[in-house]
């Protein structure tokens, strides 16, 4: 590792540190943000004092004119989470990281979540920054994939193993029809 990158690594660490101190939360309270923003996805933790999840929302900027745009993520913080509420059932294959391939399981298509303390850190690439707040709300929804990545994690906080149909319960179709060969060939 060249010493410029190891001496920016330590100032971002001392940055985060500082950032992180303000919020009146103990450190490990924080590990699925940092998880978030440093690897991405969704992540979850629990203790005996306390449990914790991120939720990613990632959004697209994206000027049409001049055909440039970019990322910006929304990683939501949510200390001691419960679900409030969910609507609709999503069928999707999902893998977790405790298994060895994705299986077939239904989330539901939103949820709410209440929790004691909801942290957002907006990630710009654009401005290469990171905004970091606490908001007053107490529950937040989430929909489509935030919502499917909500549910999981929450299964881990609930100590439920993820469980579905194994991809081994598909079975493959062949298509006669050229046009949809040609797609299926050319992705």
């Amino acid at each position: 590792m060249k010493v410029d990158n190891l001496k920016s690594m330590l100032v971002f660490s001392a940055r985060e540190e500082a950032a992180f101190n303000r919020f009146d939360l103990p450190r490990d309270a924080f590990y699925p943000m940092l998880l978030s923003l440093k690897i991405g996805g969704a992540w979850s933790y629990s203790a005996e004092h306390l449990k914790s999840i991120s939720v990613m929302k990632v959004y697209t900027a994206y000027d049409e004119n001049t055909k440039t745009g970019n990322t910006i993520e929304e990683i939501y913080l949510l200390i001691d989470p419960e679900v409030v509420a969910k609507e609709g059932h999503v069928d999707r294959l999902e893998k977790c990281g405790n298994k060895a391939e994705r299986v077939l399981l239904t989330r539901p298509h939103s949820i709410a979540l209440r929790a004691r303390k909801i942290l957002i850190a907006k990630v710009s690439t654009e401005k290469r920054k990171i905004f970091l707040r606490e908001i007053t709300e107490k529950v937040v929804m989430f929909t489509g994939p935030s919502a499917y990545y909500a549910a999981h994690e929450m299964e881990h906080l609930e100590n439920t193993e993820v469980e579905g149909l194994p991809m081994w319960s598909f079975e493959y179709v062949l298509q006669e029809d050229e046009k949809v060969q040609h797609k299926f060939q050319h992705k």
